[in-house]
């Protein structure tokens, strides 16, 4: 918030301020942290992470970890699998535009709220994001 006037009117302290868009503002969470997702799959033993980085050059990072193990009768079986994605991400209007490599810009379903210690969380098409620790 960039405060560009105030003024006092009788007893009470009047401040005139200029807040960023909802644009400026979506991009500078993005821009502010890598964000992750994190599942795990009680039945199967398997977890997927996924870490997305936004960059001011308008570019994105993508890695996901799938990995798992389980045991039984015929034996034991683990297993581990690392890739990396990357495309370009624009803020529009408020919205949220990812081109994946080699596609055009599809709009994302985003929606930003707050965790029960006040931190940001970036619901993303219904996956939601934390910042990455």
């Amino acid at each position: 918030m960039r405060y560009w006037a105030s003024a006092i009117i009788g007893l009470s302290l009047v401040v005139f301020c200029q807040t960023a868009s909802a644009a400026d503002q979506l991009e500078q969470l993005l821009l502010s942290n890598p964000w992750c997702t994190f599942k795990y799959n009680k039945v199967t033993g398997y977890s997927n992470e996924t870490k997305v980085e936004f960059f001011s050059n308008g570019t994105y990072a993508t890695g996901r970890r799938s990995e798992g193990y389980s045991s039984g009768k015929g034996g034991t079986l683990g297993s581990q699998s690392d890739n990396r994605s990357y495309g370009r991400w624009k803020v529009v209007d408020g919205v949220l535009y990812i081109a994946e490599q080699g596609g055009g810009p599809k709009p994302v379903n985003t929606k930003v709220t707050r965790n029960n210690r006040g931190a940001p969380i970036i619901i993303a098409d219904g996956v939601e994001y934390y910042r990455c620790k």
